[in-house]
């Protein structure tokens, strides 16, 4: 033992190379120390797998690995980008290029899609609404026109009970979006099915036969007739309703609720108020997506990187209103949306939110 004590132990730091054999998993004691390096307001450490020979430092896989600007001028261009500015306004607050603003918001939607997949897994949710957000990107055209359909809509898949948006996709109201919508849906939910909520449109229920339907042949009865043709028969787990709105014109005359698949759904239940409500606040807190704006997005990447960023930072950085509650003492306790489920223990900060690395606890 030194002078300066026993040297540290990194049992939380794991390899980043995906060829050694540790990569992913700490508590090896394969990580060793090797030295500092100042950057402008802090220090980073630097780290050899001795498995591998691999050198990393505290930045690596995050979103400042390579990265030179001062963080705290990219935290701020990057929440004015959660708030809607355009890329040409943030360089010129900040004086920085707006290529250079560009990439940041790249880099942070890569970094946010890494923590969605890692942390965003397996939920147990009890149900699911989707729903779609007219949006305008490159032109501006008039919405409720016979080729409305043609144009740029923000599917979301929301949990209400939790206020956690679950992922979305863009793309225009057709089949093969509410097909990849379902998808991606699918790949952070748990085994249990939840019970799934929509709006009228067409598309969801073929999108979920198809995913979660089975493909059944019928046996020949030995009457007359043609037999009856195979078809795709939808799970017996699988729960689906619709809210359809009637409209006359412009004015609502009736709400339906539908119960597509599945038995014993409560009529309760049956409702995309939540996201509705969601919905409203994307419009009223994010300039792109504003029914009434010319700060839309000018191209498609633009907005998905813009909103992917916004998605992930309203999960786990942001308290929301409708998810505190009273202490026993009195006081209020806020949650964010991953805090109330349970994916995080506080509320996160956007700095940690970047520098997220995925990790995986060794059990021996």
């Amino acid at each position: 033992m030194g002078k300066r004590g026993a040297k540290p132990k990194f049992t939380d730091v794991f390899c980043p190379n995906k060829e050694c054999k540790f990569y992913g998993i700490s508590g090896k004691g394969n990580i060793i120390g090797n030295g500092t390096y100042q950057i402008k307001d802090k220090r980073v450490r630097k780290y050899i797998c001795r498995e591998c020979g691999r050198v990393f430092n505290d930045r690596t896989n995050t979103f400042f690995d390579n990265v030179r600007k001062d963080e705290s001028v990219i935290i701020l261009a990057l929440k004015m980008a959660i708030k809607g500015m355009s890329i040409q306004a943030i360089a010129d607050v900040l004086e920085v290029q707006p290529a250079t603003v560009s990439n940041w918001l790249f880099r942070a939607a890569k970094q946010c899609e890494k923590v969605n997949e890692d942390l965003m897994k397996d939920p147990n949710i009890s149900k699911v609404e989707m729903d779609e957000l007219w949006v305008i990107v490159e032109k501006k055209l008039p919405p409720r026109t016979e080729n409305e359909d043609e144009g740029t809509w923000m599917w979301v898949s929301f949990a209400p009970e939790f206020r956690l948006i679950i992922d979305f996709i863009l793309g225009p109201r057709k089949q093969y979006v509410a097909d990849e919508l379902i998808k991606t849906t699918d790949k952070h939910l748990s085994d249990s099915k939840p019970l799934f909520v929509t709006d009228g449109l067409k598309f969801y229920a073929e999108a979920f036969l198809k995913k979660y339907g089975e493909w059944m042949e019928f046996p020949r009865t030995g009457k007359k007739g043609r037999p009856k043709k195979p078809a795709i028969i939808p799970d017996e787990n699988l729960k689906y309703a619709q809210v359809v709105k009637n409209k006359k014109g412009k004015k609502l005359q009736k709400v339906e609720k539908r119960v597509i698949f599945g038995e014993n759904i409560d009529q309760s239940e049956i409702s995309t108020s939540l996201l509705e409500r969601q919905n409203l606040t994307f419009r009223q807190d994010n300039n792109r997506v504003s029914r009434k704006t010319i700060g839309f997005s000018k191209k498609i990447r633009f907005l998905y990187n813009q909103m992917r960023l916004y998605c992930t930072h309203f999960n786990f950085c942001r308290d929301h209103m409708g998810l505190k509650k009273e202490k026993e003492n009195g006081s209020i306790e806020k949650n964010t949306p991953a805090k109330k489920y349970g994916i995080t223990k506080s509320k996160w900060t956007l700095t940690k939110l970047l520098n997220y690395r995925c990790i995986k606890i060794s059990t021996n």
